[in-house]
């Protein structure tokens, strides 16, 4: 009778851990399954996209206000069409595509770390499942996770990181201002010393 009970109880145990087995792969799997569905890759998808155009829209609102203020700069220092304008212009251009290249690395960069961070909560919530949690819940807590990385990564897309890309033709526009109020200065000299009643030409 002791072997039947001590036989009977050994089954019963590997029959439950067989049980358990079952379900945590069956939960792993599910897990897996969620992280790496159609779905959740369209979603990624869908943020490169979104981030790209974040940053590309950025890159040509600074573009567009570097545009106006370089002929703004050339016209102020009377330098429009001159070798002055076109080796600015050049800079504009050679800035441009380093902004165009930082974009992408940035939004390269936020989908990146989104993807590492769902496989953070994938491991996370595998190691839960082994330590007992049902299916219901590791669907439940999958689907929360997923959503919380998206918003996460979301909220990390700034403006600013883009920096100020155009920066390096701040010179440009000082030299045009400078340029502009040494003409200014000539000008006023000018005419003090030759209008009528003072210096040349003026009544003695």
């Amino acid at each position: 009778m002791g072997s039947s009970s001590g036989s009977k109880a050994a089954n019963a145990a590997a029959q439950t851990e067989g049980w358990r087995t079952t379900n945590i792969n069956r939960a792993v799997g599910q897990i897996n399954d969620m992280y790496s569905s159609p779905t959740r890759q369209a979603g990624l998808d869908d943020f490169l996209g979104a981030t790209r155009q974040f940053y590309g829209d950025e890159l040509g609102r600074q573009k567009s206000q570097a545009d106006r203020s370089l002929k703004f700069a050339m016209a102020r220092s009377g330098q429009t069409g001159g070798s002055a304008t076109v080796d600015a212009n050049r800079r504009l251009g050679e800035d441009y595509q380093r902004g165009v290249l930082s974009s992408e690395r940035l939004a390269q960069g936020a989908l990146a770390d989104l993807q590492a961070a769902d496989e953070t909560s994938r491991q996370n919530l595998i190691s839960q499942v082994a330590g007992g949690m049902s299916l219901t819940s590791g669907a439940s807590q999958s689907a929360s996770a997923l959503q919380n990385n998206l918003q996460s990564a979301q909220g990390r897309i700034r403006t600013d990181a883009l920096g100020d890309i155009f920066g390096g033709l701040a010179d440009v526009y000082t030299r045009s201002r400078e340029s502009a109020a040494d003409r200014r200065g000539f000008r006023d000299v000018y005419n003090t010393l030759y209008q009528p009643g003072f210096g040349y030409g003026g009544a003695r």
